[in-house]
């Protein structure tokens, strides 16, 4: 083969990999690099939760439903912030995706689809995944990539991490320099760039460049670095969306000193009462702990001064409240006491000097929500779930915050997939796809169900069977 490819895909995961196997069906000459050493990116840490309007599997259930009327639902739970272009795009052939991998043998969990799950509802039945997390969608595509790479179809070169875009004297991209294994560098040749590398979530440098308004607590790929965001940003892409920014509710850093060692609590009132109290800087209480909106529980976090909470309960509540920790009940209590993050005192007053807040305001943040408990009444916040007080020593606080598993900011592009510089122009012969766009562009400020893994994959298969042309 010669040095000049029709496609180079950087990267081989959500987007990559149906854009491969698309691109390969119309006989492209294609290179797909990996800095991974495997396929899947970001499939292995996704949820697996996808939404589609007019699919198959909607009318199978008689459910009647519209692209048109996905647009305005995911706008109105976003507060109309999603990129209009890129939604617009979206909503138009995400149908066309779902129905394609359910071809390939997907099979959407049973009692899917559903209004909404994990995130504020939709108006409508059109959110499903499958029982093994995002991990389904891998099963269905990695065989076929799998034989198209076996075939010689896709040139796949996995452990190659892109460095930079290469350009001509024009300014077109005309490929990429990576580093292969061994430290070797190397330049590929091709007609059509598309960015498919992911975010950079696991990146703290990257992170406090491109979203320094807020800390970084994250688990993610470590993969997701934002070497495409900032190779793109080089030749003067728009980099934008940080100010969309919304955590998840909420996680703690299992390695203080590591952002990107963040665990999930299991604090969402739709899988779990919430029987603990959630605190200030101050000391006090600043939400209502057990709303059904998650939208409110997020935002209510992300007011907070670095995003920074306490969860705070007592012995009475740990024995006998459902699971507050994904880990083993053992390795909990091997944290308290042990763990910047996980504080336990016989008295208020002690576990308050512990959070460096006033003893006096604690004392009284517990007994004014010790009364509600009583009197079954909370004046303060509305709580309804209101089953056993604060009272019983010893006391426990778990130093808890905003958690990500996106990265908000991302490079701008149009209707076509193009990246865009900052005047708006594309900038000739590169794409972008996945999560290298912003998880905001794609969500707005908020988490609408199924916008960020279902964008990438239906934009890589668009990219792959009629964007790109060589």
């Amino acid at each position: 083969m010669d040095d000049l490819w029709d496609i180079i895909c950087v990267g081989a995961g959500s987007a990559g990999l149906p854009l491969a196997i698309q691109a390969a069906a119309r006989n492209a000459k294609i290179l797909q690099l990996e800095a991974d050493s495997r396929v899947g990116g970001t499939l292995y840490w996704s949820s697996g939760q996808i939404s589609a309007a007019g699919s198959r599997l909607q009318r199978e259930h008689g459910i009647a439903d519209s692209p048109d009327e996905h647009y305005a639902d995911a706008q109105r739970i976003a507060h109309d912030t999603i990129d209009p272009v890129v939604l617009r795009l979206f909503v138009d052939n995400a149908a066309g995706l779902l129905d394609w991998l359910m071809d390939l043998g997907f099979k959407p969990a049973p009692g899917t689809p559903v209004a909404g799950e994990a995130h504020e509802p939709y108006r409508t039945r059109r959110y499903q995944w499958g029982t093994q997390a995002a991990v389904s969608i891998l099963d269905v595509l990695r065989p076929v990539h799998e034989a198209l790479v076996k075939e010689g179809k896709i040139d796949l070169r996995l452990g190659h991490r892109m460095r930079k875009l290469t350009t001509d004297l024009n300014g077109a991209v005309n490929g990429v320099e990576v580093e292969a294994p061994g430290g070797k560098v190397m330049t590929f040749r091709g007609r059509n760039v598309v960015l498919a590398t992911g975010g950079y979530a696991c990146s703290p440098d990257v992170w406090a460049e491109l979203t320094p308004q807020y800390p970084l607590c994250s688990y993610a790929n470590p993969y997701s670095r934002g070497d495409g965001i900032l190779a793109a940003r080089d030749l003067g892409a728009r980099v934008d969306g940080s100010e969309k920014y919304l955590n998840t509710f909420a996680g703690v850093l299992d390695r203080p000193d590591d952002p990107r060692s963040g665990t999930f609590l299991l604090l969402s009132p739709n899988k779990r009462s919430v029987w603990e109290i959630f605190i200030d800087a101050a000391g006090k209480r600043f939400m209502r702990e057990d709303h059904p909106s998650i939208d409110y529980r997020e935002r209510a976090l992300l007011r907070q001064p670095g995003t920074a909470m306490t969860v705070l309960y007592d012995e009475g509540i740990r024995q006998n409240a459902p699971a507050l920790f994904v880990m083993p009940p053992a390795d909990v209590g091997t944290r308290f006491g042990n763990h910047r993050n996980y504080l336990v005192a016989d008295t208020l007053e002690d576990l308050a000097r512990q959070l460096d807040v006033s003893p006096a305001t604690l004392r009284e943040t517990v007994e004014a929500y010790n009364q509600a408990v009583r009197s079954g009444n909370d004046p303060a916040f509305g709580r309804h779930f209101l089953i056993r007080e604060i009272a019983t020593a010893p006391f426990y606080a778990v130093r808890a915050q905003g958690i990500t598993v996106v990265s908000p900011a991302g490079v701008a592009v149009d209707s076509d997939l193009r990246v865009l510089r900052g005047d708006g122009q594309p900038i000739p012969n590169l794409y972008a796809a996945g999560e290298v766009l912003g998880f905001t562009r794609n969500s707005g400020s908020a988490f609408v169900g199924g916008l960020s893994l279902t964008p990438a994959l239906t934009f890589g298969k668009l990219l792959g069977e009629r964007l790109l042309r060589w």
